[in-house]
């Protein structure tokens, strides 16, 4: 009996010790992330390669991990450009990419391409509009993107080709998905404002969180 008195009140201490052990490690990684959000304008929310757009004037950053085979990302969008259109002298909006899916680094690529001539949004906006077609669940063909990307005025098409061709984005890809491991991103979509995360997808959470920022 005694013996079983020792063995559970063993037991007991441990659960105790793993329990304000968790607690501890949840109040530093908190601290750490608070530590990281008061520079949510640099690395490892931004970095000088990724996109971005917006003037910026109230010195507002919005960081979305994006996928673009992602659909809760295309059901997102429209929210996204919403809040962008209604905000974009007042923040700035940074796009990074986790490319979780068999063909987004495909699309990854077309949207790389597509900054040379300036046309990132519009061609963001064919890839989400079209990928029920070109990300068909069981039969996925992402090849089928170039037929829609023409509808674009004053794209180059061949051009987009030959960039597509030849660029590289392996190295944007790596550190993109090291930065939302540091950030604890784990699915997309994922957004920041000023090194708060979104912790509710919708348009209200989303603009409110924005205009908390912006009218501090």
């Amino acid at each position: 009996m005694k013996n079983k008195k020792v063995v559970l009140l063993s037991v007991f201490v441990l659960v105790i010790a793993f329990i304000i052990g968790s607690v501890l490690f949840k109040e530093n990684k908190k601290d750490d992330f608070k530590a990281l959000a008061k520079n949510s304008a640099s690395a490892p929310f931004v970095q000088p390669y990724s996109p971005s757009f917006g003037k910026n004037e109230k010195k507002v950053t919005i960081v979305e991990f994006v996928d673009p085979e992602c659909g809760a990302c295309r059901a997102f969008h429209g929210v996204v450009k919403k809040v962008y259109s209604d905000y974009e002298n007042e923040v700035k909006l940074v796009i990074r990419y986790l490319a979780n899916h068999k063909n987004s680094e495909y699309m990854v690529r077309i949207l790389e391409a597509s900054r040379i001539q300036n046309k990132y949004k519009e061609v963001e906006d064919i890839i989400f509009f079209y990928q029920p077609k070109w990300a068909e669940e069981n039969s996925p063909k992402p090849k089928l993107i170039w037929n829609f990307l023409p509808q674009i005025k004053g794209l180059d098409v061949e051009k987009l080709r030959a960039d597509f061709d030849t660029i590289d984005i392996s190295k944007i890809l790596k550190q993109d998905r090291a930065d939302a491991k540091e950030l604890g991103v784990r699915g997309t979509p994922t957004f920041f404002v000023n090194g708060k995360e979104l912790e509710t997808l919708s348009y209200q959470t989303f603009d409110d969180l924005v205009v908390s920022e912006i009218y501090k």
